[in-house]
């Protein structure tokens, strides 16, 4: 893979290398914050090493499994980023880090260098679930978003001609594991999406045999949200018509039911598992300082004890919230945040000059609750309804990494709005 790239990526070269792995918001925002600070006299040369070739705006997946949003417009070649001329990208897959050997294996070679951003990311963690041959999706990647949207048109296919009425039943039921921001935002969309589009088309089915549930092992939906926004948010689930269940889990899914907390059975095709993640499988295997999730536990500067020039950000990083002394949450607004310091932080290495500390704050919260409603709060300033969804909107619109993303994402949400969601099955 790329053979000219690696090759080129071992010729003998005085400039000092700064290797990137991850092309998620840490990564591709450090490349952002650093690329145009970078001057002939730093004498640097940067590569970045992901497995796929685009930077995958994350936080807007749910919105391409319920087809309000068309899959290549959250997808931004790294090739294409600005100051593409002044990186190398390898698209590879990173097998391992050696710190102390300061080199990384990947598919597409070896690699050294003197400064080292570990950007990889997390994996969806499945430590809490037991299955007996039930099949369970994930929202991590393009290609689940795609594949939940599919499944979602499918069974309403299915059931279409289904004659057998618990065979219906289970078809027609959705079930989301985990409420906090993913599931619940996923949930909710979903219920839309039947709701509002699907219903339409499949008009002899009743909707009244339609089931969708939460379910969250939690007192409540979202625990780090404020308390007021995380009521109004349970208040809107339940008025949808959604079954939340909380201090519940799924302690068994099999192929066309699950089991909850070992009592309850529930016929269902579908079972989404959003309960939280893990850290990389890469990052978890380095032998340095971990917390319970396998992230790598930082200095104030971002930096790796014992091995300098070696940073850790975005999911890989344990940080901790200075007013709570609880671990910083994964969200895309810390690993952009963390990316920008990182960044300055590598610069001023190569400068000799002085660094700057991570100070995680998180001034707002925003979760989108549908196609119209939301909740927002900034400090003590709070908004509900159409108003916080539209915040949501332009936040992450705003956060994409190319103009053109932005405008085919705004133009998406605005056409479904007027014309309804994308309901073709494409396999």
């Amino acid at each position: 893979m790329l053979p000219e790239t690696a090759a080129h990526s071992q010729q003998p070269s005085s400039a000092r290398k700064i290797l990137i792995l991850g092309g998620g918001f840490g990564g591709t925002y450090l490349l952002r914050h650093l690329l145009p600070s970078l001057n002939r006299k730093d004498n640097a040369e940067i590569t970045i090493v992901s497995d796929e070739n685009y930077f995958l705006f994350l936080p807007l997946l749910h919105e391409v499994a319920t087809g309000a949003i068309e899959p290549r417009h959250v997808a931004c070649p790294i090739r294409s980023l600005p100051f593409s001329d002044r990186f190398k990208f390898i698209r590879a897959v990173v097998d391992s880090v050696s710190l102390s050997d300061r080199r990384v294996s990947t598919t597409a070679g070896t690699l050294d260098y003197d400064y080292l951003v570990l950007a990889l990311g997390s994996v969806t963690d499945m430590s809490g679930l037991t299955s007996n041959g039930g099949s369970v999706f994930t929202l991590k990647t393009l290609h689940d978003a795609r594949y939940l949207k599919n499944h979602i048109i499918s069974v309403f296919e299915q059931a279409s001609v289904e004659k057998d009425a618990e065979r219906r039943q289970g078809l027609l039921t959705f079930i989301v594991t985990g409420g906090g921001y993913i599931g619940v935002q996923l949930v909710v969309a979903i219920r839309d999406f039947v709701f509002q589009d699907l219903r339409n088309l499949y008009r002899h089915i009743d909707p009244a045999i339609i089931k969708i549930m939460l379910i969250e092992t939690d007192r409540k939906i979202i625990p780090r949200l404020h308390t007021k926004l995380g009521a109004y948010a349970m208040r809107q689930l339940q008025l949808m018509g959604i079954d939340v269940r909380l201090k519940s889990r799924v302690t068994m899914v099999h192929e066309d039911h699950v089991e909850i907390n070992n009592t309850q059975i529930v016929p269902t095709n579908t079972v989404i598992w959003t309960p939280g993640v893990a850290a990389n499988p890469v990052i978890a295997r380095l032998d340095v300082k971990k917390d319970s999730l396998g992230r790598i536990l930082v200095s104030d500067h971002l930096g790796v004890a014992g091995f300098p020039g070696v940073y850790a950000i975005g999911d890989c990083a344990h940080c901790e919230d200075p007013k709570t002394g609880q671990p910083m949450p994964p969200s895309a607004h810390a690993g952009v945040r963390q990316a920008k310091v990182a960044a300055h932080n590598i610069l001023a290495d190569l400068r000799g000059k002085d660094k700057r500390p991570y100070i995680y704050s998180n001034p707002f919260e925003v979760v989108s609750l549908g196609s119209s409603r939301g909740v927002f709060s900034f400090h003590r300033f709070r908004l509900y309804g159409f108003w916080a969804r539209f915040i949501w909107m332009a936040g992450y619109s705003l956060l994409s990494t190319k103009a053109y993303n932005r405008i085919r994402i705004v133009t998406d949400w605005l056409l479904s709005m007027v014309f309804g969601r994308d309901t073709i099955l494409l396999k």
